[in-house]
């Protein structure tokens, strides 16, 4: 029986894969720091420039609008999050943040299937995306995708190796699909 679920997140994880943009140095610099980072406050620095690249445009229309999204949040206005987030993501579809923050809309909805459809839009456009592959690793786990949660979180932490949540996660799921799989 097919299951939609399961299909997506093969196509999430396909799309860990994905090729690196292009056209990113300062990203790529970035990524480099995270992953030398000495301590907790430089990785939260470095991860703040990251999404801060991630959350830019060059369009000043596209920049007010992630900016609106962020206030419709932030006051809990997920009505108008939704509507703002699906004209971005319409309007600038190579754009990888809008596609995040409506996958994240969409997971806090319970709306796996949608979230995942985005998830794959993200991580298409920014393979690096380290909210994305953990907002897939969410998933995964709460659909019962062990070896995939595994996958995305081991992910996250090639990109960002100081995340201590996510590392002891993946050292509860290596046990965890260790003892499935004998």
């Amino acid at each position: 029986m097919f299951d939609p679920i399961t299909a997506r997140i093969g196509l999430a994880l396909e799309a860990m894969n994905a090729p690196l943009p292009t056209d990113t140095p300062e990203l790529d610099v970035l990524f480099g720091h995270l992953r030398r980072a000495a301590g907790a406050r430089e990785r939260a620095a470095t991860e703040q420039r990251i999404w801060a690249v991630w959350c830019s445009h060059r369009d000043e229309q596209a920049k007010r609008g992630l900016r609106d999204v962020m206030d419709s949040l932030e006051v809990g206005d997920l009505t108008g999050a939704s509507e703002t987030l699906n004209t971005l993501v319409e309007r600038w579809p190579e754009w990888a943040e809008p596609w995040n923050k409506r996958a994240t809309l969409h997971f806090l909805e319970d709306r796996d299937a949608a979230s995942l459809d985005d998830i794959v839009r993200v991580l298409r456009c920014e393979p690096r995306h380290f909210g994305a592959l953990s907002g897939l690793g969410q998933i995964c786990l709460r659909t019962g995708h062990t070896i995939s949660a595994l996958l995305a979180f081991e992910r996250v932490l090639v990109l960002d190796p100081g995340v201590d949540e996510v590392r002891d996660a993946v050292e509860v799921l290596r046990r965890e699909v260790r003892h499935s799989i004998h």
